[in-house]
């Protein structure tokens, strides 16, 4: 019994690939991008949930306590129609993570590697290991098995 794997999988629309697989690293680039994106828009904030007013404290961020005056705001450059769709659209394939932890440890990672960091530093995430990954190499093949189930889903859904 053989497969024909030519075409499976392959992602049809421009913005996703240009008709190719993508990969564990094309997914994860995609993530940081979007994060990058929407650190562009009006809010600036993460598109899901937080634990806190942050709203009301945003404004002392920008206070140089030295001088006792108001820096200047980095002028926001808004996102073309492109970067909004491929922003939403990287945000929605963390709806393809069936299971909540997985799509957490995902979001959090992704957040770390939009910081700047060129690997995940595991011990920033505090309540990372609530399911028994109590050290940080556990940590780090749960998000690899997280993120290439990820992969696979978005290929598999945007396949040909």
């Amino acid at each position: 019994m053989t497969s024909d794997f030519s075409i499976a999988g392959r992602v049809r629309s421009e913005g996703s690939g240009g008709g190719r697989f993508l990969t564990y690293d094309d997914v994860e680039a995609r993530l940081v991008e979007a994060v990058l994106f929407h650190r562009r828009t009006e809010t600036g904030g993460w598109p899901f949930a937080s634990d806190g007013p942050w709203h009301l404290i945003r404004k002392e961020m920008f206070v140089d306590h030295d001088a006792g005056r108001e820096a200047a705001r980095m002028p926001r450059v808004p996102l073309g129609k492109g970067e909004m769709a491929r922003m939403r659209e990287a945000f929605g394939w963390l709806l393809l993570v069936p299971d909540d932890y997985d799509r957490r440890l995902i979001v959090e990672a992704v957040k770390l590697l939009a910081k700047g960091y060129k690997r995940v530093p595991w011990g920033r995430i505090p309540w990372a290991g609530a399911k028994g990954e109590a050290t940080n190499d556990a940590l780090r093949m749960a998000y690899r098995r997280a993120m290439g189930a990820l992969t696979r889903r978005v290929n598999a859904r945007c396949g040909a």
